[in-house]
């Protein structure tokens, strides 16, 4: 009879530990068919911007991008950080502008982007702010 008591107490305990929305009947598939929407919102995102990426080097002014500040966003994918990166963006004959772009960066990559590097940038035409490193 104690066992039986035993095993009711962890699964009381077990279920207390659920956040409330995912206890009794499917809550385990609530919780799945959850995590799954927020995966899919992130790949979708990832998605966004690949495409723009693949945009602006097809379409984009190109030019250079000397970095003049880096910060750690405290954001990692895949243990690679996100960084802002301070820019000074010129491109063709146009008068150098100031831009932070975020963008996450390998961790082998790292010393590529210090300040004082000057990068390869693709431009979008209707917003300059808007660019690809790269």
């Amino acid at each position: 009879m104690g066992l039986f008591k035993d095993m009711r107490a962890l699964r009381k305990q077990a279920e207390s530990l659920q956040p409330p929305e995912y206890r009794g009947i499917g809550g385990g598939m609530r919780a799945m068919r959850d995590g799954m929407a927020r995966a899919n919102e992130m790949l979708g995102a990832i998605g966004e911007d690949a495409a723009r990426t693949a945009y602006l080097r097809a379409n984009g002014r190109a030019g250079t991008a000397t970095i003049s500040a880096i910060r750690d966003t405290g954001t990692t994918i895949n243990d690679n950080p996100v960084v802002d990166l301070d820019l000074q963006v010129t491109v063709g004959e146009d008068a150098p502008y100031a831009t932070t772009h975020r963008q996450m960066i390998s961790r082998l990559a790292i010393p590529s982007f210090q300040p004082g590097a000057t990068l390869p940038v693709h431009v979008d035409p209707a917003n300059p702010c808007s660019l690809t490193v790269g």
